[in-house]
């Protein structure tokens, strides 16, 4: 299985897409010009990445920020809104939205994201998010479960939207969680269910995704350590008679020089880190996710300036694109990309970086 893995790793097409332009961006850094969301910039920004030929583009879901100067985060548009609004005006793009299952109910989420599989026309996705940020359940005012207990709970939250899904007639649902009569639910979506991802590095996160999800996200630490976890994944996936494809995420800083990206990156991580922001963000991850050791996150500091703690990427565009060949090879499916500017430096890369991957055999042209 493995070596079936690492073959099917080292061809086919990586695909690319952007990951969080529907809010401030990933970034944790006091540096001018980072991205701004207004619905005009994410609609313009949308149908470029669509004109360039990107593959998806998947948005968080925020209810408050991380504090600080910067306050990451703190603009947050509604993936639910923003998604299915974007689907009306593109015709090739594929647009997950992101949904914390301790925030909705499952027959919402059923109604919802079948609409908009509708409207899509069979392109949307689905990120299921658990719940893990303390502080946005007490906004709520819901308790907040114990880690595994939480993806028990979204098990049978996504059995429930399945059912809903699949089932012509009412039906009953009694579990664990929810005691439900008489459930109904149309529109379908068009395939019978919509794509489903879930991020999961802890055991309990990866258990889910592998067993429920088409694709497992994942932070990508280093890529040797990435290619074992792609090739467990497909292993597990595999034994449950299952197929699961792995993406990750990558902050990109490309230059027409590795100097000038190099210099400009140390400006964003490190000369204008939001020092606030970082400790926030480590702290509400470190004690709520379970998904990293305490040490990750100090080794990673700078990449929560940057990326949110995903993956750099920075160099010139033949650096970058040599890099992205390599993310490829560690046998991922696709790569969630982000930037400080996201309007200000997409067509660079399309127009420097997109090209030589072509060339390279990373993705199709065109």
């Amino acid at each position: 299985m493995q070596q079936t893995t690492s073959a099917a790793g080292r061809s086919g097409h990586l695909e690319l897409g952007l990951f969080g332009a529907n809010s401030t961006g990933t970034s944790m850094s006091k540096v001018p010009g980072r991205w701004h969301p207004t619905w005009e910039n994410n609609r313009d920004l949308v149908l470029a990445a669509e004109a360039a030929g990107l593959d998806f583009h998947i948005p968080l879901a925020r209810w408050r920020g991380h504090g600080g100067e910067s306050d990451p985060l703190g603009v947050t548009f509604d993936a639910i809104a923003w998604t299915a609004s974007l689907l009306a005006i593109t015709r090739r793009i594929k647009l997950f939205t992101t949904v914390h299952t301790p925030f909705t109910h499952p027959l919402v989420a059923a109604k919802q994201l079948a609409t908009m599989d509708q409207i899509g026309e069979g392109r949307v996705g689905l990120n299921i998010v658990s719940g893990w940020h303390r502080e946005e359940a007490d906004m709520f005012g819901i308790a907040q479960r114990e880690h595994d207990e939480r993806y028990e709970y979204t098990k049978e939250w996504l059995e429930v939207m399945l059912e809903v899904w699949s089932q012509d007639r009412p039906f009953h649902h009694e579990g664990r969680f929810f005691n439900l009569r008489g459930v109904v639910g149309d529109p379908k979506p068009r395939g019978g269910k919509v794509t489903l991802m879930s991020a999961g590095a802890s055991r309990a996160g990866r258990s889910f995704a592998i067993g429920h999800c088409d694709l497992l996200f994942t932070i990508l630490t280093a890529p040797e350590a990435c290619r074992d976890e792609v090739a467990k994944v497909k292993e597990a996936a595999w034994n449950a008679d299952r197929h699961v494809d792995v993406y990750t995420g990558a902050f990109i800083v490309c230059r027409p020089t590795r100097k000038e990206a190099v210099e400009y990156h140390e400006h964003v991580s490190r000369e204008m880190a939001d020092e606030v922001a970082i400790d926030n963000a480590m702290r509400q991850l470190g004690v709520n996710c379970h998904s990293f050791t305490p040490e990750f996150y100090a080794a990673f500091r700078g990449r929560f300036a940057s990326g949110y703690g995903h993956y750099p990427v920075v160099g010139d565009p033949g650096d970058v694109a040599e890099e992205l060949r390599r993310i490829r090879d560690l046998g991922v499916r696709g790569l969630a990309i982000s930037f400080i500017d996201f309007a200000g430096e997409l067509p660079y890369f399309r127009d420097e970086v997109l090209p030589r991957l072509a060339e390279m055999g990373v993705r199709r042209a065109g």
